[in-house]
């Protein structure tokens, strides 16, 4: 395995993710490779159930579209109720092959939890990642809404 895209540089910021509200982190590989799983800082508040994390391709204006390139899920109940978070890795079944230079999505949905049970990731703002940007959903990833001003903390990993 190797690490290729990635920004963990933490911050004491934290973006919540429940139900319709998702959240997602664009990326541009900067060489062709299968991304095979991802690790993201997260932590939980109450019990978010499952939580699915994607690769999605994106649209000419970097927003999310399209069915999944890959997919994965981890349990949220199992993620620490303490601010530090931890990295937890999701793999992403058979992954999905990336081009260079080409910008993704990976995003993130706790689609059982709510306003009592909803799972926060970690990240930096001002955002310096160079290479993509936060993107959020309020309405189950119909519409996608891009903020430049943070990037959300990830690795992304491959072969």
């Amino acid at each position: 395995m190797t690490l290729y895209e990635y920004y963990n540089i933490s911050d004491a910021a934290l973006a919540s993710l429940e139900g319709a509200f998702w959240q997602g982190q664009t990326l541009t590989p900067r060489a062709a490779h299968t991304v095979t799983s991802v690790k993201l800082l997260m932590y939980r508040h109450g019990s978010p159930g499952t939580v699915t994390v994607a690769v999605k391709a994106v649209d000419g204006a970097g927003l999310p579209t399209g069915a999944d390139l890959c997919s994965g899920t981890t349990s949220g109940d199992t993620l620490p109720v303490d601010y530090g978070g931890e990295w937890r890795e999701v793999t992403l079944g058979a992954g999905a092959a990336l081009s260079a230079a080409t910008k993704y999505a990976i995003v993130v949905k706790a689609a059982a939890g709510d306003g009592n049970n909803y799972v926060r990731w970690r990240y930096k703002s001002p955002g310096p990642y160079p290479r993509g940007a936060h993107v959020f959903s309020s309405d189950g990833g119909t519409t996608w809404e891009e903020d430049t001003s943070r990037d959300l903390m990830f690795e992304e990993w491959g072969s």
